[in-house]
């Protein structure tokens, strides 16, 4: 099933849950920066710091930094790190970051993740859309998830098809100043300059699916002055904007 919504769906606050800092940006920056071109309030809340092992402290402050200001080119209006350590969200507990991404979520009305319900996807991507679905279900948020996959008509769950602007994620993909120019990463987005993107309903407004059923892998359908990205420890209980919150690390956007 294929449906165009163009520029974006009418959302008021979206949740982006990204496994890791680059998924911002390399891969659901065009989807942001439409929703926030639209009148969206968006707000990024990231599990790690990275792709691999836990990278130095200084390493992990400069990905903070980047990835700030990264979302801020893209329109989003914060960010904030969860410290859990990349490779590992695939055996971390579900409640446990359905949890936080709910917390999170508490003010929004859909949320925005990777998709991975494909039979190759990252560990760490899979973990994050079943927590996620579980988050969107207790709280009855919409789910979207961006995806590579072409749709099939008639088969699975809806797919929108959004506009995206390229010129707008280039620029925000130039802030992460730490990744090497031949990161195989960027190749990887060279090759993908489709001027729309696509998005997979996994959970709308008016599905009743039990929170304990998230979509199975392989189901079809399936810089400014501001301080903008905040650090928290894994379990941290973030808070609304404004709050104090647990030893939080900032990073300045510039």
């Amino acid at each position: 099933m294929r449906n165009h919504a163009k520029p974006v769906p009418a959302v008021r606050r979206l949740l982006v849950v990204c496994a890791h800092p680059y998924d911002a940006t390399f891969a659901l920056g065009g989807v942001i920066g439409a929703f926030a071109d639209a009148g969206t309030s968006v707000h990024i809340l990231c599990l790690t710091h990275g792709r691999g092992p836990d990278p130095s402290p200084r390493c992990r402050l400069d990905r903070a930094r980047d990835l700030g200001r990264a979302v801020r080119r893209l329109g989003a209006e914060d960010v904030m790190l969860l410290d859990h350590s990349p490779g590992t969200l695939g055996t971390a507990n579900l409640d446990e970051l359905a949890d936080e991404i709910q917390e999170a979520a508490a003010a929004a009305d859909a949320l925005l993740v990777v998709d991975a319900t494909g039979r190759d996807a990252h560990p760490d991507h899979v973990r994050t859309m079943r927590a996620a679905y579980r988050a969107a279900t207790a709280t009855g948020t919409v789910l979207y998830a961006w995806t590579l996959r072409p749709a099939e008509p008639g088969v699975g769950r809806p797919v929108l098809v959004v506009d995206a602007d390229r010129a707008r994620q280039r620029a925000a993909i130039a802030c992460h100043t730490g990744l090497p120019a031949d990161d195989p990463l960027r190749s990887r987005w060279m090759r993908h300059q489709d001027p729309t993107e696509r998005l997979v309903v996994l959970r709308a407004e008016r599905m009743l699916a039990p929170a304990n059923r998230p979509p199975a892998v392989g189901e079809e359908g399936d810089d400014h002055d501001d301080d903008t990205t905040t650090d928290h420890p894994a379990g941290a209980r973030h808070r609304q904007e404004g709050a104090a919150a647990p030893h939080p690390v900032r990073a300045r956007t510039a």
